[in-house]
């Protein structure tokens, strides 16, 4: 028989090395947050002599305004104390970059500001009161009046962890036309990555690397010198816009089909009129390098946002639906909506009408906001 240490009789050492491997500045806190000892054995956080502190300034060209790289965080909130089936809700959180000033409540698939809120909602949302698990940081590059910096449509960042020092941070993003470019901490300027042929539709870390999806289906690799590494072969798909995203470990691309208005405008890089009519779902086959068209999700729910996409389990968000992908559209009239595909029956909906679909999104929970929050739909259109 094996025989067992309990957890409290392991060396430091090894503790110490557990704790240096932590990225997320939450789960740095719980560590810290068990005992004296396990405090004493990682710093606290900010760590290092130059941390990269959001949002972060780029460099200006003359009569440009002036640039930052914001960060928000996508969570899994939860109560402290649960008991029958797990029910949670998805928030994003974004701080302001100076230090006291509170968090801003945004809507999980955009920028949008959260305004709606029920007269019992708290008007102080301590996260250190729930049980809270990230999802994702998502990074954004915005003018100091908080719109999309027209000249770069999405960006990565790497490394994104807890112990990251400004001067280790790079950037890379889609800039106009459909290329690459990139930006480490101190550049001057954007570079263009070059040799690129191709117009890139998104951009994300995978498995601690960037990855660019170009509109054929091509997924790439940028190497650390940031050359352009084909990693896939193209897809057989035709559709008009592709996003990459994780679940479970594997890489997904998912197509987008849109029918065009007859007149197209855009704002902050975002086609205006232009409607989803449909998606096909596909899996990066790594091992014998194919595509393999996915059909179902099975409980996952893909979420594709404006800065970033994810998925999750909807076996940790009791009474969700899953088998679904939740996307933005921009619309003529009330801005950014959340509409949901069903992967079953090639349906979509708007989620601020479908109560099913809406519940991992709002209404807050009873454990958040005792008072019932009526699912209106003229109170959520600017945001659901």
């Amino acid at each position: 028989m094996e025989n067992t240490v309990p957890w409290s009789d392991l060396p430091k050492e090894l503790w110490c090395m557990i704790g240096k491997k932590l990225d997320t500045p939450t789960d740095v806190r719980r560590f810290r947050s068990v005992c004296s000892s396990w405090r004493s054995l990682i710093p606290p956080l900010p760590h290092g002599n130059n941390p990269p502190l959001f949002p972060l300034q780029l460099p200006l060209r003359p009569g440009q305004k002036p640039a930052f790289v914001t960060r928000s965080t996508i969570y899994r909130l939860q109560p402290p104390e649960e008991s029958g089936p797990a029910f949670a809700w998805l928030v994003k959180l974004e701080g302001s970059g100076e230090p006291g000033r509170p968090l801003r409540l945004l809507s999980p698939l955009s920028k949008e500001l959260i305004k709606y809120k029920p007269g019992s909602f708290p008007s102080v949302l301590n996260t250190l009161d729930f049980r809270v698990t990230e999802i994702v940081k998502e990074y954004a590059v915005e003018v100091d009046d908080g719109a999309n910096f027209r000249r770069v449509a999405k960006v990565a960042l790497f490394p994104d962890s807890a112990w990251a020092d400004a001067g280790e941070c790079a950037v890379v993003g889609i800039l106009e036309g459909g290329k690459l470019g990139h930006w480490r901490y101190g550049d001057e300027e954007w570079s263009v990555i070059e040799g690129q042929d191709c117009h890139f539709d998104d951009v994300m870390v995978y498995k601690g690397q960037f990855y660019a999806v170009d509109r054929l289906g091509t997924v790439s690799w940028i190497d650390p010198s940031f050359r352009v590494v084909p990693f896939s072969p193209p897809m057989c798909g035709g559709g008009d816009r592709k996003h990459m995203v994780e679940a479970g470990g594997d890489l997904y691309v998912v197509d987008r089909y849109l029918e065009r208005a007859a007149l197209t405008r855009y704002r902050n890089n975002r086609e205006v009129g232009s409607e989803t009519v449909k998606f096909r779902v596909y899996r990066l086959d790594q091992e014998w390098g194919k595509w393999d068209e996915v059909r179902r999700l099975g409980d996952v729910a893909l979420f594709l946002g404006d800065h970033s996409c994810f998925s999750v389990s909807v076996q940790e968000f009791g009474g969700c639906v899953g088998n679904c992908i939740y996307f933005t559209e921009l619309s003529n009239f009330y801005g950014v909506e959340v509409h949901v595909f069903c992967m079953e029956d090639h349906s979509i909906k708007r989620a601020a009408f479908s109560p099913d679909y809406l519940r991992i999104l709002w209404p807050p929970p009873a454990w958040i906001s005792p008072s019932p929050c009526p699912l209106d739909p003229k109170n959520m259109r600017t945001v659901f």
